[in-house]
């Protein structure tokens, strides 16, 4: 994974969704062999990183916004980007938009509810779901 290539597509998807990616968290999916990429990917664009089990992204499936049989049969999400972003940020999370996907990265914005409307502070989850 390039982390160069992977923050690039963040700060893409924080424009889109109109924040800054500054100050975010990465969610980033537990057990992968990448990690170190991920957070240089973060270092890169000023955000922190979290790490979550696959366990934690279950129960927010109908809030996704896309979803792929073959992640699904994967994982058990439709969406991996998707779930990690509404995970890393809480119960009340809801996403910004659908995930931002390259051909080998894929990239997803989710707001926590407490976060006030204009604040910078959003989740990002990043993998190479595709």
């Amino acid at each position: 994974m390039d982390p160069v290539a992977l923050a690039a597509l963040v700060r893409d998807a924080a424009s889109r969704c109109s924040i800054c990616v500054e100050g975010a968290v990465f969610v980033v999916l537990a057990g992968r062999d990448d990690e170190a990429a991920f957070r240089r990917a973060a270092s890169l664009v000023g955000a922190s990183i979290l790490v979550l089990p696959l366990e934690s992204l279950r129960g927010r499936e109908s809030e996704l916004l896309t979803r792929s049989p073959r992640l699904e049969a994967m994982f058990g999400v439709g969406s991996l980007v998707e779930a990690l972003a509404l995970a890393g940020a809480g119960t009340r999370s809801r996403l910004l938009a659908p995930r931002l996907a390259t051909e080998r990265l894929a990239c997803a914005i989710a707001r926590s509810r407490c976060v006030q409307a204009g604040s910078l502070n959003a989740e990002s989850a990043i993998d190479s779901e595709n």
